[in-house]
């Protein structure tokens, strides 16, 4: 596949917006498609890259706000509350390095 063919872009970005209504893998999606997995993988490179230029939404920020609060005794001493809505709850201080590796 050649990445310079509009239509062939617009085909497989097609083909991508059909496998994340399909809620099954990748790999099925393909297999159903007759769509090879390396070539699917290389388009959706494509598509990522392609779908998030322009958008400042779709990308991440350099820098997030830090609030600090008062700690009452017994409750956690650091509280990570992640973009998906997950927190990590600290009743110690981590370290820098290892919220490093945690993000």
């Amino acid at each position: 596949m050649q990445a310079s063919s509009s239509s062939q872009r617009e085909q497989m970005f097609s083909f991508i917006d059909s496998w994340k209504g399909s809620g099954i893998s990748q790999q099925a999606f393909c297999r159903e498609h007759g769509v090879t997995y390396h070539s699917f993988h290389y388009w959706y490179k494509v598509y990522r890259e392609h779908h998030s230029e322009g958008h400042p939404a779709a990308k991440k920020p350099a820098f997030v706000p830090l609030r600090l609060e008062a700690v009452p005794i017994g409750r956690p001493l650091v509280e990570l509350v992640l973009s998906d809505g997950k927190r990590l709850l600290f009743h110690q201080p981590p370290t820098v390095d290892f919220l490093k590796a945690l993000l």
